[in-house]
């Protein structure tokens, strides 16, 4: 109930981003919220939340995920170009349990992420780390990592 009315009261997001690792190309669109928390060393830190989706691609399989991802962001200081850092864990579900030769094992997933940026006025760019595991719950858990790029619109 507590996630169905986060983004009634913080501001939306539009995000692209793409990356690529473990032999695998990722692409993903989402949107996103987030809310102010609190002040932090010159800058404030908020509680977000994505949905998303992402297609990886390997040795020509494909594979789609959705993601809902928690998350705390840091952005620091006051206007023109600021930092930015964020890093955020959440449940995903793929459409099949294996990509190419990785063995996933369940459609269940945990999307875990992390990035370095900056921001201006309402832009951010950042670089990004995503790794997608069911965390142990099913054997083999290849997993993917991909590493990449990020692009948020802010519309508050």
């Amino acid at each position: 109930m507590v996630m169905l009315a986060f983004p009634l009261r913080a501001d939306p997001s539009l995000a692209l981003s793409g990356g690529e690792g473990d032999n695998a190309e990722r692409y993903g669109l989402g949107v996103g919220w987030q809310q102010d928390w609190r002040s932090l060393a010159g800058g404030r830190l908020d509680i977000g939340v994505d949905l998303d989706g992402s297609r990886w691609r390997l040795d020509g399989d494909h594979l789609t995920q959705l993601s809902v991802v928690p998350s705390l962001v840091y952005e620091g200081g006051q206007g023109g170009l600021r930092p930015l850092a964020y890093a955020g864990v959440g449940p995903a579900w793929i459409n099949q349990s294996r990509l190419g030769s990785r063995e996933l094992s369940s459609r269940l997933q945990f999307n875990s992420r992390a990035g370095l940026g900056l921001m201006m006025g309402r832009h951010s760019l950042a670089l990004e780390a995503w790794h997608l595991s069911n965390g142990g719950l099913k054997k083999p858990n290849d997993g993917l990592t991909s590493w990449g790029v990020s692009y948020r619109y802010r519309f508050d």
